[in-house]
């Protein structure tokens, strides 16, 4: 009933990596930015129970990230995870969100597609796309999430009793 994770790479800092679980993460990252990016609605999910909207994009950067994720485990109660991430980059990124948000957002050579049965009768979906996207203080909750190759630069894991979030905590 946890998150599950595969993790396969070299001792260069490239993994190539799959995600999809149930505990919730949070993922909050100070700038994004992607190319050759499409996006339309997906399920995400054990037997695709929550909507999500699936973007994929071919090369993706985040700076200043911070990923967090409690769990609440039997006798010990709730433990957060907290990976800090300076920089990470990644190749053939596909994420499925059901909420992301951003302080702004800018698209290079976007398009908007519908596909359709007939000329007439619509499917229902779309698909966005941009050469370039970019954005700040961006926030998002991904169900799942894979990718060809991550490789990320000064990271920090901190698991800690209670629930908590990105905030640093003070040393002791």
């Amino acid at each position: 009933m946890g998150a599950g994770a595969l993790l396969a790479g070299s001792a260069t800092g490239a993994v190539a990596m799959a995600f999809a679980g149930e505990v919730p993460v949070t993922v909050r990252a100070a700038r994004v930015s992607a190319s050759g990016v499409s996006a339309s609605p997906a399920a995400a999910g054990r037997g695709g129970l929550l909507p999500a909207l699936a973007t994929r994009a071919e090369q993706a950067t985040v700076e200043d990230a911070c990923v967090t994720s409690t769990a609440r485990l039997p006798v010990v109660g709730a433990v957060t995870a907290v990976v800090r991430i300076e920089r990470a980059s990644a190749t053939g990124l596909t994420v499925e969100a059901g909420k992301a948000t951003a302080r702004s957002v800018k698209l290079s050579a976007a398009k908007f597609t519908t596909p359709r049965v007939s000329l007439q009768e619509p499917t229902g979906l779309f698909t966005v796309g941009a050469q370039q996207v970019s954005g700040s203080t961006v926030v998002t909750q991904p169900h799942a999430f894979t990718a060809g190759t991550i490789t990320s630069q000064g990271v920090t894991i901190d698991l800690r009793r209670g629930a908590g979030g990105c905030e640093r905590k003070a040393a002791r």
